[in-house]
C-alpha cells in the first residue's frame, strides 16, 4: 500500500533554528577548547557561562519565533557579546565568538542583516576598546577585527546560501503545502475520519458553540461565489435568519447574534445564533475563537466538496467508457453470433433457443446502455430539478412508462455533492421502477429551497420493494441518504406500488414562492 510523509510545515525553520545553534555551540566550543589549551580555564570559566547563558537565551527566543522574521534578537547579540568579549580581554581565547552574531544572521536573514550586524558588532566592540584601553590595545583591535571579517565572509556565504534555499522553497510550496494537504486527508480517509463534509462539520460547529455560548439553535451560512447565502443546516426559517446577518446590533431579534467565519482573506461563512441570554463581549470573543477554529475547516471542506464531486464524475465516466468499449461490445459480438446459429442451423429447438437467447442479449445490451446513461448522467448547470427531469424523461420514452414531474427548485443551489447524491437515488429509486415494478405511471416530485429537501419517487406497479439477497440497491440509497443528512424511507402506495422519499430531518412546512414545472406524459 503507498503511504505519504506526514510531512511538517515546520520543516525550513526548523532547520535554520538547529543551524544557527550549531554555530553558537561550535563557536563556544572552540573558545573553550582554546582555553584548555592555554592553560586559562579558570580565568575564563565565567565569561564562557556567561555568552553561552546568552546564546542559550538568544537560541530559545529565535525557536519560539521562528515562523517570524524578527531581526532584533541577532542585533542585540552583536551588542552583547562582542562587549563581553572586549571588555574582558578575552579576544584571544573567546575571539570565535565575535564571528558567530554575522554567521547567524547569514543563515536566518540574509546579506542586508549580515552587513548590519557586522557593522554593529564593530563599532560596539571599538566603543568598548575605546572605554578599555588597557594592554595591547593594537594586538587587541587585530584580533576583533580577524575574527569580524571571519564572521563577515562565513555569514555573506551563508547568507548567498539560505537565499538559494529560500527561492527554493518559496517555488516549491504550493506544491509542498498541496503535498501536505492531500497527506492528511489521505490519513483521515483511511481512519476513517475523514471531517471534511460541509454539512457534518456544521453540525460539529453547532454543537460547539451552543455548548460556548448557551444559544438554543446555531445555524452556518457560507458565503458562495456569486456572494449569496448558503444555509448549511437549520429549519424552515433560514430565510428569516440569514437576514439577521444583514442587520445592525440593535435591529436584531432579541436573544440573536452573528458570529463571522474569517478566513485569511475574506469572510467565508456566517454563524447565527438565537435564543441566548446575554452576549457579552466575553462570549462574543469565545464565540469567535470557536468560528476561527471551524473557518478553515469549513473552507476546505466546500473546496473538497467540489473536489470530490470533480473526481468521483470523472471515474464514473472511466468506468462508462469501459463498459462501452469493452463488456458491450462483447455482448454486441454474441448477439451476432446468436443470429447466425439461428439462421443457419436446421435444427427447430436449436432455432428456438437461439431466439431465447438473442432476446435475452438484447435486454443486456439495454441494461448496459441505461448502466452507461446513469453513469454520464450528472448534475447540469441548470440545477438538480432540470437533471432529474431530462433523466425521467428519457427512461420513459425509453420504458414506455408515463412520467409525471413536479419540480420546485428555489433559493440558493443545493451543495454539489448534495445534489449529486440526490439524484443518484432518484437514478436507482427510478431504475428499479422500470426495471422491477412493471408500472404504467411514474410520479417524480422534489421541492427544495437550499436547505430544505423533499423527494419522491411513486409508482403504481406491483410493489414488494423490499430488498432481495445479493441487491444492493436499497442499501446504496440508505448510505448515500446518510451521507447527506436525509432520511429515506420506501412506503407501499396507497392505490398500489410504492413510494420512495428522500427527506431532510426536518421537514419544511412553510409555503414557499417557486416555479413548479408540471409536464405531461412523456411515454
Amino acid at each position: 500500500m503507498q503511504t505519504f510523509p506526514t510531512g511538517s510545515p515546520d520543516g525550513p525553520q526548523l532547520q535554520t533554528w538547529r543551524t544557527t545553534t550549531a554555530v553558537r555551540v561550535f563557536a563556544l566550543a572552540l573558545g573553550a577548547g582554546i582555553a584548555i589549551s592555554d592553560g586559562v580555564v579558570v580565568e575564563t570559566a565565567p565569561i564562557v557561562v556567561v555568552i553561552t547563558l546568552v546564546a542559550a537565551v538568544l537560541a530559545l527566543l529565535e525557536w519560539r519565533t521562528r515562523d517570524l522574521r524578527t531581526h532584533w534578537f541577532v542585533m542585540g547579540e552583536s551588542v552583547v557579546v562582542p562587549t563581553i568579549v572586549v571588555a574582558t580581554d578575552s579576544g584571544a581565547v573567546l575571539g570565535a565568538c565575535l564571528a558567530f552574531p554575522a554567521i547567524v544572521a547569514g543563515v536566518r536573514h540574509g546579506l542586508i542583516t549580515t552587513l548590519n550586524v557586522t557593522m554593529v558588532a564593530g563599532l560596539a566592540s571599538a566603543l568598548t576598546l575605546a572605554a578599555n584601553p588597557y594592554g595591547d590595545a593594537d594586538k587587541r583591535a587585530t584580533s576583533m577585527v580577524l575574527w569580524l571579517m571571519i564572521g563577515l565572509g562565513v555569514g555573506l556565504l551563508a547568507s548567498w546560501q539560505s537565499r538559494s534555499r529560500r527561492d527554493l522553497a518559496a517555488r516549491q510550496a504550493p506544491y509542498a503545502a498541496a503535498h501536505h494537504l492531500m497527506a492528511r486527508i489521505y490519513q483521515l480517509a483511511t481512519s476513517g475520519h475523514l471531517g471534511l463534509d460541509s454539512a457534518s462539520l456544521a453540525t460539529d460547529l453547532e454543537s460547539a458553540m451552543r455548548q460556548a455560548t448557551g444559544a438554543a439553535r446555531t445555524t452556518v451560512f457560507v458565503v458562495t461565489p456569486d456572494q449569496s447565502l448558503r444555509p448549511l443546516n437549520g429549519g424552515d426559517d433560514v430565510e428569516r435568519l440569514a437576514r439577521e446577518i444583514g442587520a445592525g446590533n440593535a435591529e436584531r431579534t432579541p436573544g440573536a447574534a452573528v458570529v463571522p467565519l474569517r478566513g485569511a482573506q475574506q469572510v467565508l461563512g456566517y454563524c447565527v445564533l438565537v435564543g441566548v441570554p446575554r452576549w457579552t463581549e466575553q462570549l462574543d470573543e469565545l464565540a469567535r475563537e470557536v468560528a476561527d477554529d471551524f473557518a478553515v475547516r469549513l473552507d476546505t471542506a466546500v473546496l473538497f466538496d467540489h473536489v470530490r464531486v470533480l473526481a468521483t464524475s470523472e471515474e464514473r465516466n472511466r468506468i462508462a467508457r469501459e463498459m462501452h468499449d469493452g463488456v458491450a461490445q462483447e455482448i454486441v459480438g454474441l448477439g451476432y453470433l446468436v443470429d447466425e446459429i439461428e439462421s443457419t442451423s436446421d435444427d427447430p429447438q436449436t432455432r428456438e433457443l437461439a431466439s431465447v437467447l438473442r432476446v435475452e442479449i438484447t435486454r443486456l445490451v439495454s441494461e448496459i446502455r441505461f448502466s452507461i446513461f446513469d453513469l454520464r448522467h450528472q448534475v447540469t448547470d441548470g440545477g438538480l430539478s432540470s437533471s432529474l427531469a431530462d433523466y425521467a424523461r428519457e427512461v420513459g420514452h425509453a420504458s414506455g412508462i408515463r412520467v409525471h414531474l413536479s419540480l420546485a427548485e428555489s433559493g440558493p443551489p443545493l451543495p454539489p455533492r448534495t445534489a449529486t447524491e440526490v439524484l443518484r437515488v432518484a437514478q436507482e429509486a427510478i431504475g428499479n421502477v422500470r426495471k422491477h415494478a412493471k408500472a404504467r405511471n411514474l410520479w417524480v416530485s422534489l421541492d427544495t429551497d437550499g436547505a430544505m429537501l423533499n423527494l419522491e419517487i411513486a409508482d403504481d406497479g406491483v410493489g414488494n420493494a423490499n430488498p432481495r439477497e445479493h441487491h444492493w440497491g436499497i442499501q446504496t440509497m440508505r448510505e448515500r441518504a446518510h451521507g447527506v443528512g436525509a432520511l429515506l424511507e420506501i412506503d407501499a402506495r396507497r392505490d398500489g406500488g410504492t413510494v420512495v422519499s428522500l427527506r431532510s430531518p426536518t421537514p419544511t412546512t412553510s409555503k414557499r414562492e417557486a416555479t413548479h414545472e408540471h409536464h405531461r406524459a412523456t411515454g
